[in-house]
């Protein structure tokens, strides 16, 4: 067993290339501080509780394979990702941000209004800053070529032309004019009509006189054209043309059959009674529901013995006449005992006395 091939360290100062697994860590990492020579008969035992850990921890995440491949990310943010300590052989590239193309709707954006560049590119100049002068005019350069500029139509900022004083000629040309406006319209008066007072227009008259005329909708006469005879119906227009065959639900097509559960069917007694036919009345023999002998007594009524109840209800009741008295001038020995009161006395007397 040679010491190079073994790419694996034990000892506590390990470096972050042998961190990495066989697979990944290149072979331009040098492997520092290896096994020495006495303990390589340990190896053996080390692999195995190695491989013990490393299967250990492996089935710690076989439920969650999916999110830790998810965890991966798919765009790292830097462009040279470091498999080893090792420096770099190239030397790397800064790329600018200006210098890139800006393609997105965000960077377009974001660039500075091209009014406020200009402000601040007017204040670099008076200040004789050149750099920043420089720099501004390349931020005014991608303002002006970006995409929301160029829909805009934004052009340069141009100062404004001073106005000329007008002439004494041009000022009371333009007071007219103001006077002209501020007058207000008069509407239009309407014409008199060259008739006189009682008299007709002849014109609208005849107009008015004239009957109204009314289009008669003349309907064309019914003809067999070429194109009959010719027509030959497809099979759809014979299918739509023939009349609707619906099934007669109510008529019963085996009307000689009974059902088993009338052949089952057991009448009641009040069926049997309402079965019966009634009875027909005949003009000799009189009434059909009249009896016999209508006066006629049952037995059972005579031989019928009341009871005392009965009795006691068969008696007609008396009233007592509670309104006539037996002695009506006699009179009450509580109105005898009675005093008159002295309001009773007044009004006892008779009026005018």
């Amino acid at each position: 067993m040679t010491i190079q091939g073994l790419k694996c360290d034990l000892s506590p100062t390990v470096t972050t290339c042998l961190q990495l697994k066989d697979c990944v860590r290149p072979d331009c990492c040098p492997i520092r501080d290896p096994i020495p020579y006495d303990a390589e008969c340990f190896v053996r035992d080390i692999g195995q509780e190695l491989d013990k850990l490393t299967h250990r921890h492996e089935r710690m995440f076989v439920k969650r394979r999916r999110l830790m491949e998810m965890a991966i990310p798919r765009r790292r943010t830097c462009r040279f990702v470091p498999k080893c300590a090792c420096s770099f052989p190239k030397s790397i590239e800064m790329v600018r941000p200006c210098d890139a193309q800006n393609h997105t709707r965000t960077e377009q954006l974001a660039l500075p209004t091209v009014r406020r560049l200009l402000h601040r590119r007017r204040t670099a100049i008076l200040a004789g800053d050149s750099i920043g002068e420089s720099i501004l005019n390349r931020w005014l350069r991608y303002s002006y070529l970006s995409l929301y500029s160029r829909l805009t139509n934004i052009q340069p900022l141009v100062k404004p032309k001073k106005k000329k004083k007008k002439t004494e000629k041009q000022l009371a040309k333009h007071e007219k004019y103001i006077e002209k406006l501020a007058k207000p319209k008069q509407a239009p008066k309407v014409p008199k009509p060259d008739r006189g007072a009682g008299e007709f227009d002849p014109v609208r008259l005849k107009q008015l006189a004239s009957p109204k005329a009314y289009l008669e909708e003349i309907k064309p006469k019914w003809e067999l054209t070429s194109q009959m005879k010719d027509y030959k119906a497809t099979k759809r227009i014979k299918q739509i043309s023939q009349p609707v065959v619906r099934d007669n639900v109510h008529i019963n097509e085996n009307p000689e059959k009974v059902s088993p559960n009338a052949l089952r069917y057991k009448p009641s007694a009040r069926i049997k009674e309402m079965s019966e036919p009634l009875t027909t009345r005949d003009a000799n023999q009189g009434l059909a529901d009249v009896k016999e002998n209508p006066f006629g007594i049952a037995p059972n009524a005579l031989k019928y013995k009341a009871s005392t109840r009965i009795k006691e209800l068969a008696e007609p009741k008396e009233f007592e006449n509670t309104h006539i008295r037996e002695n009506p001038f006699a009179i009450s020995p509580a109105a005898l005992k009675a005093k008159a009161s002295p309001r009773l006395i007044e009004l006892a007397k008779p009026k005018g006395g």
